[in-house]
């Protein structure tokens, strides 16, 4: 067991170091464990049950995210790179980690359960304190950034606005108790509920280690953005979106909890093509077997692209450090033969 090395509390905006800040990732749990929030459930998209474990998408985002950051120029550190039951450490290890890290900003990355029959989803920011009385300065500012960041996504169902909570005044644990993981923090952060697994189309998602990605590459812009950095950011950017169908959800027909979009069908195993301005086919993109159709090209280069969708091409603008969303539902059309054709595909006029 690592010793608590005392940490300066806070760094004012204009104290923050702008070259090479320091970050610890703490990607929840570790393993395949029982106590790894196990979720099985249906996938009519493989035919059969699959297993769905939180610590699995937070390692995805964690790994992603620490990927990001150093292309940025930052310093990271983390609590694991893998997904082992030895990974998953004790919450007092996780914060003399931190400490000894000399990390300038904690963070913790979880996903969400309701544990109640009403599903929902939406980002959760938490930080050590109460509501509105941060117990370290800097707590409040990250996670306002972080909700925002996590908010922008399009290409997921939010049944609300992202919360901010104080961890002291969310959890009726006793006074100023709270999350273990924040219990003996001493840096600026917080724990980032990126979204809620327990409602079904989000966990359909969440199986897809691309759209893990999406939501670090999202994390980034708000650490971006508390430490100074959004003004030059990352001169790339990406393109994603949701493909759905007109057949209705197996999972709501299941019984499952739906909202909006999401009624539809994601599709799945289904090919997207990128072009770019000149014309030229930059990349493809195969939707995976989990009823979600999501899909991302990552790492574009500024500029006017167009997807081929169906055989049509829409044009869409990359902007530097920032995701263009566009997705896609079939319609039935006013034709007596239903379901809108595939036209053959020809390049963008």
């Amino acid at each position: 067991m690592l010793a608590l090395v005392a940490m300066p509390a806070f760094q004012p905006a204009e104290a923050r170091p702008k070259d090479r800040p320091r970050v610890f990732l703490n990607p929840g749990h570790g393993g395949y464990d029982s106590n790894d929030r196990p979720t099985p459930f249906y996938c009519y998209g493989v035919g059969d049950t699959v297993p769905y474990y939180e610590s699995e998408s937070n390692w995805y985002k964690g790994n992603a995210l620490m990927s990001i950051l150093r292309s940025k120029g930052y310093e990271v550190a983390t609590s694991r790179v893998e997904n082992t039951t030895l990974d998953d450490l004790d919450l007092f290890e996780i914060m003399s980690l931190a400490a000894n890290s000399g990390a300038d900003l904690f963070f913790a990355i979880h996903s969400n359960a309701t544990g109640i029959e009403k599903k929902m989803n939406f980002p959760l920011a938490l930080y050590r304190g109460f509501s509105g009385g941060p117990a370290v300065e800097g707590n409040d500012e990250i996670s306002q950034y972080m909700m925002d960041a996590l908010g922008s996504n399009g290409a997921t169902e939010w049944t609300r606005k992202p919360m901010i909570a104080g961890d002291w005044t969310f959890y009726d644990w006793g006074y100023k108790v709270g999350l273990g993981v924040l219990r003996f923090n001493k840096l600026p952060g917080m724990l980032c509920e990126g979204s809620f697994h327990d409602y079904i189309g989000e966990r359909c998602r969440l199986k897809n280690a691309d759209y893990c990605w999406l939501e670090a590459w999202n994390q980034s812009l708000a650490i971006d953005r508390y430490f100074l950095k959004d003004k030059k950011p990352l001169q790339l950017g990406c393109v994603a979106g949701l493909l759905r169908g007109n057949e209705e959800s197996p999972y709501q027909e299941a019984g499952y909890q739906i909202f909006g979009d999401d009624c539809k069908r994601g599709k799945n195993g289904y090919e997207m093509e990128l072009y770019d301005s000149d014309k030229k086919l930059v990349a493809t993109y195969t939707t995976d077997n989990y009823d979600n159709g999501f899909y991302l090209f990552k790492n574009l280069k500024p500029g006017v692209y167009y997807l081929n969708y169906a055989g049509q091409y829409h044009e869409i603008t990359v902007e530097a450090g920032k995701v263009a969303y566009l997705s896609f539902q079939d319609f039935v059309s006013t034709n007596p033969g239903g379901m809108m054709k595939k036209k053959k595909p020809t390049k963008p006029e």
